[in-house]
């Protein structure tokens, strides 16, 4: 969904470290302007759940001028270990992450496209608002046989795209997002082994308990996702591990403190899963986070999660590289 537009009061300390990076000079040319950052005091990050492997602040703009904002998803090409960072106002990015002794350092920018419908022409409102992303490759996965599955919201569809943007076949409206709140489709997508695409809706759909939401597969495949318990959970992103599921969550419910939860999940036979939570980072125990939305698994077994900024000088893109435990 288009991120949520966090209050003053549940800003403090996101603005404290948005203050802390705008005191640090930018440097000329397009990737110095990507900063490390700290998430956390040092007493936080030693108690952490997860082992911290980098973490970059993003800048508005790059490439001459091109926004770089509205980040809903990231996925990583595995032939080239290029990133596509998705913006739900329609625009691709193409970037590859910089690694210094085993810590994420920065991004080069390589270009940046824009979705497009059938006749050509950019997507724009209400129907570029692309919630996730997953790449896909022929059987004879040659390179450059990338294709790109992207999930929309507020007008509920999953399409295919080449990596310049240009649509490669009509969109399709699974039957499960018709009961799905407006800003509250699919927000999270990944490919199973042996399910083939699994996509979850962000909330609870009419017709299904709160606190619990919808995945799915394009066959027809339902599990009935129990979200975290913290107030105003949502799912964010899914990404596979092995026969088994990671799954992003945001919870945002002011006066309540922002709080991002990290899952395993294992698939039963449907409708049934089981739930584990690995992490859980909570503004109220002094994590600098903000709205985390995308998520991709590294060869390695790292993750990389990316938050949507919403346009706002008070949000941050955030890159967080991190290895569960």
């Amino acid at each position: 969904m288009p991120s949520p537009r966090i209050p003053r009061p549940s800003l403090r300390l996101l603005m404290a470290a948005s203050l802390l990076t705008a005191l640090v000079t930018p440097l000329a040319g397009c990737a110095d302007r990507v900063r490390a950052i700290p998430l956390a005091g040092d007493e936080v990050l030693a108690r952490a759940p997860v082992e911290l492997c980098g973490s970059l602040a993003l800048p508005d703009q790059w490439l001459e001028g091109i926004p770089l904002n509205g980040l809903s998803d990231l996925a990583r090409e595995a032939d080239t270990g290029l990133l596509y960072l998705l913006s739900d106002r329609g625009r691709l990015h193409r970037v590859r992450p910089l690694f210094d002794n085993g810590q994420l350092s920065s991004l080069t920018p390589i270009d940046s496209q824009r979705l497009r419908d059938a006749r050509g022409q950019p997507l724009a409102g209400a129907d570029a608002d692309a919630e996730s992303l997953t790449l896909l490759h022929a059987d004879n996965a040659t390179p450059g046989d990338t294709e790109l599955w992207v999930s929309f919201e507020r007008d509920h569809r999953l399409q295919r795209f080449a990596p310049d943007g240009t649509p490669l076949a009509a969109p399709i409206r699974p039957p499960q997002t018709s009961t799905a709140s407006r800003n509250q489709g699919m927000e999270a997508m990944t490919r199973h082994p042996t399910h083939g695409l699994i996509l979850g809706l962000e909330a609870a759909p009419a017709g299904v308990p709160d606190k619990q939401t919808r995945l799915f597969s394009l066959d027809g495949k339902e599990w009935h996702y129990p979200l975290a318990a913290a107030s105003g959970s949502a799912l964010t992103e899914l990404t596979t591990d092995g026969d088994e599921l990671l799954a992003l969550e945001r919870a945002f419910a002011p006066p309540a403190p922002l709080v991002i939860s990290l899952r395993r999940v294992r698939l039963g036979e449907p409708p049934r899963l089981d739930v584990e939570t690995l992490a859980s980072f909570s503004s109220a125990d002094g994590w600098w986070l903000d709205n985390m939305e995308g998520m991709t698994r590294l060869e390695d077994g790292r993750v990389l999660i990316l938050s949507d900024d919403n346009a706002r000088a008070l949000q941050r893109s955030l890159l967080v590289c991190l290895r569960p435990r």
